[in-house]
C-alpha cells in the first residue's frame, strides 16, 4: 500500500512546516519496517543513499559500514533535498485533490533536477495517481498507460518498477487486454525476480480475467500455503476471493475474506479497510446489497484514515444506498464525498444532485 503522506501539526504555516522538515532531513533516511530482519539503531539508517533496484537499496550511513537494505524490509524513505512542492503533493493527495497533487508531483520532478532518485520517486506517485484516475474514468487510460511506460523506459532498473508494472497490469486488463496485460506480467518477472509471491498475484489475475480461475486459484493456494499471517498471504486471500466470485462460490469468498479481517488486528487500518471493501464487493456480487451496505460502512465509520479505500467506501455506501431506494442518504454520502475527497476519481460519473 501506498506510504502516507507527513501529518502535520500545529499552527505552523505550510511554508515553515516544509522549512523545518527540510531542515530535518539533513541526510537520506531510511526507516525499517517494525521486526525487521535488518539491525538498525532506532530501526532506521541516515546518510547517503548510493544505489536503488526493484530489489534493494545501499545506503552509506553517517557512521558505519555501507549497508544493503531488502525494499520488502523498508517502511519508509525520505530523501535529503526533496522539493517543498513533493511534501505539498503528498499533502494534497491525502485530502483527495489528487489532480493537483498528480500537478505537484510533476513539479517535484522538475525541481529536483540532479537528484535522480528523488525524481523517479515523484514520477511514480504522479503515475500511481494517474492509474486510480484512469481506473475510475476509463477515458484517461491512454495518459497513464503512456507516462507508466515512458517510467519504464527511462528508469529501466529503479525500485518503483514492480508497482508501475502493477499498475500497467490493471490497465490493461481494465480494457481487457490480456496480451498486453501477460506481457506487463512477464516483465515484471523479469525485471523484480525478488518478488515470486507479487508475480503470482498478478498471474492470478490475468487469470481470472481470462476466465482460468482453476489455474488462478492454484498458483495462489501456493502463495497462500507458504506466507500465512504476513502481507504476501493476505493480498493473496484477497485476490482469491476475487477468483471465487468468478466462479460464483460466493459463500467461499466470503469465508476467504472474513478470515482476512479475523486474523488481522483491528486497528491495523489500512488492511482492515481494504478488506472490508472487498467484502462488501463479494456481497455486492452476491446480491447481497444490505451486507454489502454494512461492510463498506465499516470502512466509512471504522477504518477512514485509509484516504485510498475510504472513498471508494463513500462511492459504493451511495451507490447502494440508490439501490434500496434511499435517495435522502445517497444523497448526504454523495456530498460527504464530494467534501472530503473533491477530486476523488470516484466522484467520476457519480449522479449529480
Amino acid at each position: 500500500m501506498r506510504r502516507r503522506p507527513f501529518a502535520f501539526a500545529g499552527s505552523l504555516s505550510l511554508s515553515l512546516t516544509l522549512a523545518l522538515a527540510a531542515m530535518a532531513t539533513a541526510a537520506d533516511d531510511v526507516v525499517l519496517i517494525p521486526n525487521s530482519t535488518i539491525k538498525a539503531p532506532g530501526g532506521r539508517f541516515r546518510g547517503q543513499i548510493t544505489a536503488e533496484n526493484p530489489a534493494e537499496l545501499k545506503i552509506k550511513p553517517t557512521a558505519g559500514p555501507d549497508q544493503t537494505v531488502p525494499l520488502d524490509q523498508i517502511a519508509t524513505i525520505t530523501y535529503e533535498g526533496t522539493p517543498g512542492s513533493f511534501a505539498l503533493g503528498e499533502t494534497r493527495e491525502s485530502s483527495g485533490q489528487i489532480a493537483e497533487a498528480a500537478d505537484l508531483f510533476k513539479k517535484a520532478a522538475t525541481e529536483a533536477s540532479g537528484k535522480p532518485f528523488v525524481v523517479q520517486a515523484a514520477k511514480s506517485r504522479r503515475t500511481a495517481i494517474l492509474t486510480d484516475l484512469a481506473l475510475a474514468s476509463p477515458a484517461k487510460a491512454k495518459e497513464a498507460i503512456d507516462e507508466l511506460e515512458a517510467f519504464l523506459q527511462a528508469y529501466p532498473t529503479s525500485r518503483h518498477t514492480g508497482a508501475v508494472l502493477e499498475n500497467l497490469v490493471k490497465l490493461h486488463l481494465q480494457k481487457d487486454d490480456i496480451a498486453k496485460a501477460t506481457a506487463a506480467v512477464a516483465l515484471f518477472k523479469e525485471k523484480v525476480p525478488s518478488s515470486p509471491e507479487r508475480v503470482a498475484i498478478l498471474d492470478s489475475k490475468v487469470l481470472t480475467k481470462s476466465g482460468k480461475f482453476d489455474q488462478a486459484l492454484k498458483a495462489l493456494d501456493t502463495v497462500i500455503a507458504s506466507n500465512k499471517g504476513n502481507a504476501k498471504g493476505r493480498d493473496a486471500q484477497l485476490a482469491k476471493a476475487e477468483c471465487l466470485v468468478g466462479l460464483k462460490k460466493y459463500d467461499d469468498a466470503l469465508a476467504t475474506v472474513q478470515e482476512v479481517i479475523k486474523e488481522s488486528p483491528p486497528e491495523a487500518y489500512e488492511i482492515q479497510a481494504v478488506a472490508h471493501n472487498t467484502l462488501g464487493d463479494c456481497y455486492r456480487a452476491a446480491r447481497r446489497p444490505k451486507d454489502a451496505l454494512l461492510a463498506y460502512l465499516k470502512t466509512d465509520i471504522l477504518y477512514d484514515r485509509d484516504k485510498e479505500q475510504h472513498p471508494k467506501a463513500l462511492a459504493m455506501i451511495e451507490q447502494l444506498f440508490r439501490e434500496l431506494k434511499v435517495d435522502v442518504r445517497a444523497d448526504e454520502v454523495h456530498e460527504r464525498l464530494k467534501q472530503q475527497y473533491p477530486q476523488s476519481p470516484y466522484l467520476v460519473g457519480a449522479p449529480k444532485r
